[in-house]
């Protein structure tokens, strides 16, 4: 248990620290859209994860009132859709685009993976490291579809 709370912990401050240290002044708009909208998302799959019996949280921050991970969903996977928008290739070739999809991709499924098999914070019942990133894949794919389409509509 103290374990899963370290890591917790470690999680939030590198998360707030990078958000904070590296999104630059006139990409904080584009941030906080992104944010909330990968925060949003991210519920909506897990939850239906929950429901499918596709995963499980044994250690979770609230215990008493939901069976869903707080921290991951909410924090550390928007964290990483945050810096897969600022540091998307705009104007570069698809193999370029292709490959930043994947690298930010493999990225959330390993660090889902490190959390499965290292803690308790996750546990993949009928779930795997694949399925993840094709997941991952899919989940970035609409989040860069909304948030350019948002950034559209204010210019």
């Amino acid at each position: 248990m103290i374990k899963e709370i370290q890591i917790l912990i470690f999680s939030w401050l590198i998360s707030i620290y990078l958000m904070l240290k590296y999104i630059p002044k006139e990409s904080k708009r584009s941030a906080h859209i992104t944010f909330l909208f990968v925060s949003t998302i991210t519920w909506i799959y897990e939850y239906i994860q929950l429901l499918i019996g596709l995963v499980e949280f044994p250690f979770r921050e609230f215990n008493v009132a939901t069976k869903m991970s707080f921290s991951l969903y909410y924090l550390v996977y928007p964290t990483f859709g945050v810096f897969f928008i600022i540091l998307y290739p705009i104007e570069k070739k698809k193999l370029r685009i292709f490959i930043h999809y994947f690298v930010f991709a493999i990225a959330i499924a390993t660090y889902s993976f490190l959390f499965e098999k290292y803690s308790s914070l996750i546990f993949f019942k009928k779930w795997n490291w694949f399925a993840s990133v094709c997941s991952s894949l899919i989940i970035l794919y609409i989040v860069k579809k909304f948030v350019f389409w948002f950034k559209r509509a204010l210019v």
